[in-house]
């Protein structure tokens, strides 16, 4: 099954063949920065991409065909991974490396975020875009976990990285920084901002699919409280109401129906006792209907009435 992460680097893919050039050209250094390296085969230097994604790699040749006119070369390599084989795709660049590298302003020996390539939100959301193509996950939102991280190996990087997103204008983002192992790990925990983050960089149509699953996970999880509250106020009520039993069994035992000649106590143990399983209110609108008052018998008198009935009972609960 395919992942969640997969699912929206290939709605990326999809939709962001028409972006602006500049912002395609971001695209591509974002990408280069994180998962690129300049290499050299018989004396000619190159530039190589790997990705796990077939539809990535597909998507950056189409870029450098359409921005560079250029035609990279395309591969896998096959690759073992936690103990299972795994396809890794490498596109290769072997023609006007120098022009390429010089028009990206690419260096992979410095953290600095070239100006020529993001000065605006527009290429700012391509540069972060081609971040996330190279190193970026998110959990499904059918977990309980709501994480969104890109994963580099610079800290400085990261923080460049970070700094980019939070001055993203048209959102507030709110991402943190974290070392794992020897990676840095740019990270997003909010569901909200996650949500944002993927109209961010061109998957709209994951972002939807993000917030149906993610409400829908929350409405149940809603539901399940709602469910252990209603049962918590059920046993409490049950419990509630078999102490106030056993106290009308004692009052009615030493005191008879209407104890201290108090009509509206006679008649709300009259009422438990044919209601095991109601709620004070429910008991409050019993006995308002029953007496036929005209002013309605709240809630609070119907427990001040109770109280009454077990400081009645209380002297003779030790009597046998």
């Amino acid at each position: 099954m395919i992942s969640f992460t997969a699912r929206i680097k290939e709605d990326i893919t999809f939709n962001s063949l028409d972006y602006s050039l500049p912002r395609r050209k971001a695209i591509i250094a974002g990408f280069l920065r994180i998962s690129g390296y300049l290499g050299r085969r018989e004396n000619i230097a190159n530039i190589s991409m790997a990705t796990d994604s077939a539809k990535v790699a597909k998507y950056l040749y189409q870029l450098f065909k359409e921005v560079y006119e250029i035609e990279p070369t395309f591969n896998y390599v096959t690759i073992k991974r936690y103990g299972k084989k795994t396809m890794r795709f490498i596109v290769v660049v072997e023609h006007d490396v120098e022009k390429i590298s010089e028009d990206l302003g690419l260096n992979f020996y410095s953290t600095t975020i070239p100006r020529s390539i993001v000065y605006s939100d527009d290429t700012l959301a391509g540069y972060v875009t081609g971040a996330f193509l190279a190193s970026g996950s998110v959990t499904s939102p059918k977990s309980s976990n709501y994480h969104l991280e890109i994963v580099v190996d610079n800290e400085k990087l990261a923080e460049r990285i970070k700094k980019m997103i939070e001055s993203f204008t048209k959102a507030n983002f709110s991402p943190r920084v974290t070392k794992r192992r020897n990676k840095h790990i740019i990270y997003i925990k909010k569901s909200d901002q996650i949500s944002e983050f993927l109209i961010f960089v061109g998957a709209s149509n994951a972002s939807l699919e993000y917030e149906s699953i993610r409400i829908d996970r929350d409405m149940q999880n809603i539901t399940n409280r709602m469910f252990i509250c209603d049962n918590a106020n059920y046993q409490k009520t049950v419990k509630s109401a078999n102490e106030q039993i056993a106290n009308i069994e004692i009052v009615s035992k030493y005191y008879g129906e209407k104890p201290l000649g108090n009509e509206k106590l006679g008649a709300l143990m009259k009422l438990r006792l044919e209601h095991e399983d109601a709620n004070l209110q429910e008991l409050a609108d019993l006995l308002s209907g029953k007496l036929n008052t005209e002013k309605p018998i709240s809630k609070g008198n119907i427990n001040h009435l109770f109280i009454k009935l077990k400081s009645l009972a209380e002297p003779y609960k030790n009597r046998g």
